[in-house]
């Protein structure tokens, strides 16, 4: 049995991380920077990954770590090369044979600022004296309600033009970041790339979306502009190559309306 350690484990990612784990008959524990609740199959530790105040304590007899973090606005944004610095160095030190850090298909050639930060935190993994694996997935299937979701309160609901999504389920990506956790074999020098089963334009995803929600919002074509929708409208955000995920769009709905 191994004893495992998921990095943002109550995270959209993560807990199906620490499900996966757990119905492979491992050992979880989840870091989070508030701790959890006990009575549970997971132990929760309480860390600050910027600072490194708990990670000894949390990393202390781990096997193997998944670093689900996240930072996607500019005040959190320094979790991910900093804490990754934090993480390893403290993981290192405590004898933990194997990490594994979630990324984003493409990072690297993004230009905007989150993209970039992500990727400094892959180098930070890349840099590592541990055996490090990256595994990239397209989108969520959740990136969809949460770019409808916030503006079909207001009564529009943005479809960006000229651009399509290759979402994935987090049980699917959960499964391809625990088969790396557990691999046997060595990394290998690039990252593991992995997108969902189909690929739909953001309309089609867009409309499906308000059909399952029964929002009101008027669905409305536009170009996103910036670096994100030159990314989008060039398709760096798909491959179509690497098709890992089974769980489709169309299902999640109807089971997230349930």
């Amino acid at each position: 049995m191994v004893q495992a350690l998921v990095v943002g484990g109550t995270g959209v990612a993560g807990r199906q991380v620490v499900k996966e784990f757990l119905a492979r008959g491992h050992s979880v524990r989840v870091l989070t920077r508030h701790g959890g609740a006990p009575g549970t199959d997971v132990e929760h530790f309480q860390g600050d990954l910027v600072t490194g105040v708990g990670l000894a304590e949390a990393l202390d007899g781990v096997d193997v770590l998944v670093d689900t973090t996240d930072g996607k606005t500019r005040g959190t944004r320094s979790v991910l090369e900093s804490g990754a610095k934090n993480l390893l160095a403290t993981a290192d030190g405590a004898g933990v044979r194997r990490a594994v850090l979630l990324s984003i298909v493409n990072v690297d050639l993004g230009g905007f600022a989150y993209y970039q930060a992500k990727r400094r935190q892959e180098l930070v993994y890349e840099n590592s004296p541990i055996d490090t694996w990256i595994v990239r997935a397209t989108q969520f299937h959740e990136f969809i309600p949460m770019i409808a979701g916030p503006a079909s309160r207001a009564g529009l609901i943005p479809a960006f033009t000229k651009t399509r999504f290759q979402t994935i389920d987090t049980r699917d990506v959960a499964h391809a970041l625990v088969d790396v956790a557990l691999s046997t074999e060595s990394a290998p020098e690039d990252p593991i790339t992995i997108g969902g089963p189909e690929v739909h334009t953001a309309d089609d995803l867009i409309k499906k979306w308000k059909k399952a929600s029964g929002s009101h919002g008027l669905v409305t074509k536009f170009p996103l502009p910036g670096a994100l929708g030159k990314f989008l409208r060039d398709g760096s955000n798909l491959v179509p190559d690497n098709k890992f995920g089974t769980i489709t769009f169309d299902q999640w709905l109807a089971e997230s309306a349930r």
